[in-house]
């Protein structure tokens, strides 16, 4: 006999983008890729004088969490979270 267990799904309801600024070396290879366009460049440095990326998280219909810019930054400073409601 087989026993099944029902599961409940939970979606995100929206995602955050969070940038490490003391990785990132404002290569803007995220801007290119994020489809929502949600990133940008800021005119503020880091420690080591690189201006860092900005996410824009005001922007309407924000960020699907597709994890582009995850997935093509070279210094792994990007972080995507999903935030559940409860």
């Amino acid at each position: 006999m087989m026993l099944y267990r029902k599961i409940h799904l939970v979606r995100p309801l929206s995602y955050q983008v969070k940038i490490l600024e003391d990785r990132c070396k404002g290569c803007q290879l995220c801007i290119n890729v994020c489809p929502k366009s949600l990133l940008k460049p800021s005119t503020r440095a880091n420690q080591k004088g690189y201006l860092v990326i900005e996410w824009e998280d005001s922007k309407v219909g924000g960020c699907m969490g597709c994890g582009a810019c995850y997935e093509v930054c070279p210094e792994q400073a990007i972080r995507i979270y999903a935030q559940i409601e409860k």
